[in-house]
């Protein structure tokens, strides 16, 4: 079960919600791994930090997290501005080598599906090259209704296929705009509702992890 972590927007909770799944794969005895093939400023090294650690350093930092670049930018602009060049085989690389590890790959994105990596080179095209289902992490408060209806166009625009998403609450309160978020993103997008994270604690995944399971397996048909 390999997927592509992406997001309506920056801090949303892709990472939080990738060490998740992470943590709930490996608890229940998966050989998974999480990735991060982009990571800008330092928050986003650390971010990759975390994942070596869930997976007790069983592999190098500069393979779970091949391109670091050191201001919390898009990677098109922060590469520019280190006068750096990003390399997409160096991603590739580390790709295909965890795959051939691992037999879960949770593959966490730079920001949106059109966050640039290079010109005319967004991380949607590097999800079309990965040939990975994706996961939409959306904002459970006010305002998510469109994020997420524009990120799920988007994909499906590109020919990618959204195996479901998941609500983050950020705010940690439950208003109307939230209660009806619950009931009108999966009705308006048609794509399923994989789960709630909660706010400041550590979730239990394991029904976002079977539905992920049912769904890719119906997908394939397999």
């Amino acid at each position: 079960m390999s997927l592509f972590i992406t997001g309506t927007d920056t801090g949303v909770g892709k990472t939080h919600v990738t060490a998740a799944l992470l943590r709930e794969l490996r608890r229940q005895g998966v050989a998974a791994a999480a990735f991060k093939p982009i990571a800008c400023g330092a928050g986003g090294r650390e971010d990759a930090r975390q994942f070596v650690r869930l997976m007790d350093n069983e592999i190098p930092l500069d393979i779970i997290n091949p391109i670091y670049l050191r201001r919390p930018l898009a990677p098109s602009i922060a590469a520019r501005l280190e006068h750096r060049r990003i390399e997409l085989d160096k991603i590739h690389f580390a790709f295909a080598l965890l795959t051939t590890v691992f037999d879960s790959v949770l593959v966490e994105g730079a920001g949106g599906l059109l966050v640039p990596i290079k010109r005319n080179y967004f991380v949607a095209d590097l999800i079309r090259e990965m040939k990975l289902p994706v996961v939409i992490v959306s904002r459970l408060s006010l305002g998510t209704i469109n994020h997420t209806l524009l990120t799920v166009r988007q994909a499906q625009a590109m020919g990618l296929r959204v195996a479901g998403i998941i609500l983050n609450d950020t705010l940690g309160y439950r208003d109307l705009a939230e209660r009806m978020n619950i009931k009108v993103v999966p009705e308006l997008s048609g794509v399923p509702l994989l789960g709630i994270v909660p706010h400041a604690r550590q979730p239990d995944v394991r029904a976002i992890v079977q539905q992920l399971r049912k769904r890719l397996r119906n997908s394939t048909g397999s």
